[in-house]
């Protein structure tokens, strides 16, 4: 009985360090010293016959717009013929189907697009493989026969398809 007593002891003893040592200490920011307050200078009195009014500053000017040069954010633009040796960099839009040489074990990618999620169908003959993939995360990707297909958003929205093979 007094071993029971002493682990029941034991185990309340710990959570209760453990649940002490998770809260959040205020009374450290409290004591902390706030920065000195600066005062702002004294505006000096306008000389003789000068207006009572500061000058004001001139207004930042806008910032550039971006040079519109109808580039593709895609390293192969909008060339799905690009995609035919499984290494291509290309915008796509919903209800594209990229082609492939069946060498590199797909005939096929068919893209569908919904906001930033992309599904992909990739078909090898009677087979397919079907991948929901979000075109906003850098770590989104998927892998068939040694296919690697990364989608992402560019500029404007639009859907960039990297295409790479081992």
């Amino acid at each position: 009985m007094p071993a029971r007593i002493l682990v029941l002891f034991t185990t309340t003893a710990l959570a209760a360090t453990a649940l002490t040592g998770c809260g959040s200490d205020t009374s450290l920011a409290a004591e902390a010293p706030s920065p000195p307050k600066v005062d702002a200078p004294a505006a000096a009195d306008p000389p003789d016959g000068a207006d009572a009014e500061a000058p004001k500053p001139a207004p930042a000017p806008a910032p550039a717009a971006a040079p519109k040069s109808g580039k593709s954010p895609a390293k192969d633009g909008t060339d799905l013929s690009a995609c035919l040796d499984a290494e291509c960099d290309v915008e796509v839009e919903s209800g594209q189907e990229i082609q492939l040489d069946k060498k590199y074990g797909a005939d096929s990618v068919l893209v569908k697009r919904n906001g930033s999620r992309v599904t992909l169908t990739v078909r090898r003959g009677g087979a397919k493989m079907v991948a929901a993939l979000d075109a906003n995360s850098p770590y989104s990707t998927s892998t068939f026969n040694d296919l690697t297909f990364q989608p992402r958003l560019a500029e404007g929205g639009k859907l960039v398809l990297n295409i790479s093979h081992n």
